[in-house]
This record gives C-alpha cells, sequence and structure tokens, in this order.
C-alpha cells in the first residue's frame, strides 16, 4: 500500500440553487477559501493537502485533499465524510464560493501531491516527480548546461534525499535518476509528486 493509502472520497452538494451560477460572474478566491477551511480541517486532526476549484461537465467543483497527520495511518470514508460536513458548513454561512458548486473530500492518493518543503521533508527517501516553473533560475544555476538549444532541464524522476533551509528558501536535496544529485528550490518547483512503487 502507498504512503497515502486508497483513495476515498465524499460528495457534498452545495446548499445554493443551480441558478445562482449562471446569474454570477464573480470569480473564486482561492486564497480566501484555503484560509477559512485550513483551521477547520486542521482542528479535526487532519491536513488540508491541497484544495482546488474548477469548472467540469457536472459543474463547479470544490475538490479538498486531506490526510492524517503523521504515524496516524491512512484517510478512511468516514474521515471525508466528517470534513465534508464540517467545511459545507462553513461554506454555506460565509458564501466565499460563486453560485452553486459540489463539494468534493477525499484522501490525496498514492502518489500524494507535494506542495512545500514540509511535506518533501515528510517523505524524504521515496521517490517523487518534480517539474520546474519556466523561470527557474536559482536551481539551474547548479544545474550542467543544456547541450545546443536546448531548454534547461525542468523534469526530474529520482528519490528526495533532505531538505535543508539556504539564506534563499527551502532547498530539496533530490537524486535524479538521470544526472544524478540536483539541488531544486522549493519556491521554483511548479509540480511534485510521489511515485507510487507499482
Amino acid at each position: 500500500m502507498g504512503p497515502s493509502g486508497p483513495a476515498y472520497f465524499f460528495v457534498n452538494g452545495s446548499n445554493q440553487p443551480p441558478t445562482q451560477a449562471k446569474e454570477t460572474k464573480k470569480a473564486a478566491d482561492i486564497d480566501t477559501v484555503t484560509k477559512l477551511i485550513r483551521p477547520a480541517v486542521d482542528g479535526q486532526g487532519y491536513e488540508l493537502v491541497d484544495l482546488v476549484f474548477r469548472r467540469e461537465l457536472s459543474g463547479n467543483v470544490l475538490r479538498l485533499f486531506i490526510d492524517r497527520l503523521p504515524g496516524q495511518g491512512f484517510v478512511s470514508h468516514e474521515d471525508c465524510t466528517k470534513v465534508s460536513r464540517e467545511v459545507s458548513a462553513l461554506l454555506d454561512v460565509h458564501e466565499v464560493l460563486p453560485g452553486a458548486y459540489n463539494l468534493e473530500v477525499s484522501s490525496p492518493g498514492v502518489e500524494r501531491p507535494l506542495k512545500n518543503s514540509e511535506h518533501f521533508q515528510r517523505f524524504c527517501g521515496q521517490r517523487a516527480k518534480v517539474r520546474l516553473r519556466m523561470d527557474a533560475k536559482q536551481t539551474w544555476k547548479g544545474l550542467p548546461p543544456p547541450k545546443g538549444d536546448a531548454a534547461p532541464q525542468r523534469n526530474f524522476v529520482g528519490a528526495i534525499e533532505s531538505v535543508v533551509e539556504s539564506g534563499t528558501g527551502a532547498v530539496v536535496k533530490f537524486k535524479d535518476d538521470t544526472v544524478g544529485e540536483v539541488t531544486l528550490f522549493v519556491s521554483e518547483i511548479e509540480k511534485a509528486n510521489l511515485i507510487y512503487p507499482y
């Protein structure tokens, strides 16, 4: 079984009528939503790993990914249900999302996203995929120069070795399968996730 267990999820529709989704032009402020939701998730003893609000075929969806704290096992369906009820009540009171939406709460799954230096630190020794931003200048300074007209390397696959705080922010010591040991600045990482050892 992978580091985050099976991906249970619980879906809870909002109490807002669907017609409101067509009447409003207001965009969702994800920072505001996160600041509202995170204390409620933390207060129940879970970690809010990620939050996504998007338009899908079925309508607007707010998708939360939660995890248990280290050493507390895997997220269950009951955990997702518990968090969903608390978050749904908060959102109905504060109305920070435009129109109607569905709320989904799930575990991050076996290929858990890595969003900050604490996540990398927690999973030292495990394999991961990392993609850098287009302007990852600090990281590229420490990499071998690209050959010819090739663009600097942005994608890495390998093992997380350690996390170190530097004068310019947290860096991940990473052993890439192709180029070997590299230093990746967390602030320049666009996307990262664990790799499940199938």
